[in-house]
């Protein structure tokens, strides 16, 4: 009898057990977008999270979310999305940086992409009909303009700069040229990877009397670190993106990332619930902002700094 009621309760559980596959397999999925972070750093996780947000708030739960992150590397970022392309439950994709967005581009051309964190969307060849976006450029003039304002009395400027990257370099050219239109002298800073921008920028601390840093997802990646080595030498470091002054610089003008990834998000909102064409959206520009840490403001005047705050 007990024999019984043991082979009974088995055939149940494997019945049971053989149902749930079944089921699951049969399973209608849910449409997803697959996002693609080409790294990890506070800009690119609020713009994430901000696309998140405003497609949860348009479409509710009917869409599901895959997020990959390439950890900083181009073949990473072109493995995963090749992967993520042959996903048939994938309706549309979310790129975070210029190499995330290359990769998809690279694979799909039917299916709508959208991206924000990249800085020459036509440049990095994302002018296509089923990609829109949000640009993060802005007139690097403005940031050396700005760093000269709180530093008046500065002659030598560092300049960090990722020479592995075609954006960075452009970048570079840029602040190089408004250097010249303030008779500051540019020190580069140069490093391809974390560990070489740290040593370089350790090295070169002490002939600056201010940096600034320009968008490039390696630099951003070390911003804490970045920012203690200057602060240490009580020299004022001045970035293109005002998400990362809550990780050490004095001050930041750049962009907003979590209402970038926010408005991309709309914008996806837009085509899967209104069947607006992607291309009728296109590549959209923002406006950049101020922002200033007056904790690390306060620290460098009690250590020497003459800084202006207007």
């Amino acid at each position: 009898m007990r024999v019984s009621i043991f082979g009974v309760l088995g055939i149940t559980c494997l019945l049971a057990g053989i149902f749930f596959v079944v089921k699951q397999r049969n399973a209608v999925k849910k449409p997803t977008i697959a996002i693609l972070q080409i790294a990890s750093h506070m800009a690119l996780d609020a713009a994430r999270d901000g696309f998140m947000e405003s497609v949860h708030a348009g479409l509710g739960d009917e869409y599901a979310f895959i997020i990959k992150n390439a950890d900083g590397s181009v073949a990473n970022a072109q493995t995963i999305a090749q992967g993520l392309v042959a996903r048939s439950e994938v309706k549309g994709f979310f790129a975070l940086g210029t190499p995330a967005a290359q990769a998809l581009v690279q694979q799909e051309t039917q299916r709508p992409i959208f991206f924000t964190a990249v800085t020459y969307p036509e440049k990095s060849g994302l002018a296509q009909k089923n990609v829109a976006g949000i640009s993060d450029f802005f007139d690097l003039e403005k940031l050396v303009e700005f760093a000269h304002a709180l530093v008046p009395e500065a002659k030598n400027i560092g300049v960090l700069y990722n020479p592995g990257s075609e954006v960075t370099q452009a970048e570079m050219h840029e602040i190089e040229r408004a250097c010249a239109a303030k008779n500051l002298t540019p020190v580069l800073i140069a490093g391809v990877t974390e560990s070489d921008i740290l040593g370089a920028l350790k090295s070169s601390v002490r002939k600056i009397e201010v940096c600034v840093a320009p968008t490039d997802n390696t630099i951003s990646s070390v911003m804490p670190a970045i920012a203690e080595i200057c602060k240490k030498a009580h020299v004022p470091l001045i970035v293109a993106d005002k998400t990362l002054v809550a990780s050490g610089p004095l001050a930041g003008i750049g962009m907003d990332y979590y209402q970038l990834g926010f408005d991309a998000g709309l914008a996806a909102v837009k085509v899967f619930l209104e069947g607006c064409p992607v291309s009728e959206i296109g590549i959209l520009n923002a406006e950049p902002e101020i922002a200033m840490n007056e904790a690390v403001f306060e620290e460098l005047v009690q250590g020497g700094c003459n800084l202006k705050n207007n």
